[in-house]
């Protein structure tokens, strides 16, 4: 036993002599060398970009900071346009309604130039019969007379024009 002790020892004796550590070691320290470099250089760049960064924010961070009247007055403009343009809507339905009841009390259905004329004319004289007034359709007549649809007035959201103001001084 003490022969396959000694002929495994000297099997790894051989091994050991027959291996270069210099050539095997040298390149991985190599290696190593260089990455440790790279690592050097990119933590300076990190560093710098840091830097870069943290200045860049501290300034537009009071940039923005010094915009924000400016930005509630944007908000306060944004919101009263939304205003303004619900109030329009509703003025504009309102109108359109108005549009389909004079259209209905004339018998208007023909958009072109002569039955935009002649038809209300007809219209009128068809009616001077009192059996039809009972079927008459809704109007925008009270008593006789047109009453418009009341509608926003500009001013009341944009105020008075200079041209307005010169005027009326």
């Amino acid at each position: 036993m003490q022969s396959n002790v000694e002929n495994v020892s000297q099997d790894y004796a051989k091994i050991l002599q027959s291996a270069d550590l210099d050539k095997e070691i040298n390149p991985l320290c190599t290696n190593i060398e260089d990455m440790l470099a790279r690592l050097d250089e990119f933590e300076t760049l990190l560093a710098s970009v840091r830097a870069e960064s943290n200045g860049m924010m501290a300034n537009n961070v009071c940039a923005i900071l010094g915009f924000g009247d400016s930005f509630e007055q944007l908000k306060t403009r944004i919101d009263s346009m939304e205003q303004f343009v619900g109030v329009v809507s509703a003025n504009l339905t309102e109108v359109e309604r108005s549009v389909d009841i004079a259209e209905e009390e004339l018998h208007v259905t023909d958009y072109s130039l002569k039955g935009l004329l002649l038809k209300p004319l007809k219209a009128k004289l068809g009616v001077s019969d009192p059996s039809t007034f009972s079927s008459l359709p809704r109007s925008n007549l009270i008593q006789e007379e047109y009453q418009p649809v009341e509608i926003y007035k500009s001013d009341d959201y944009f105020g008075k024009s200079d041209e307005e103001n010169y005027v009326t001084k």
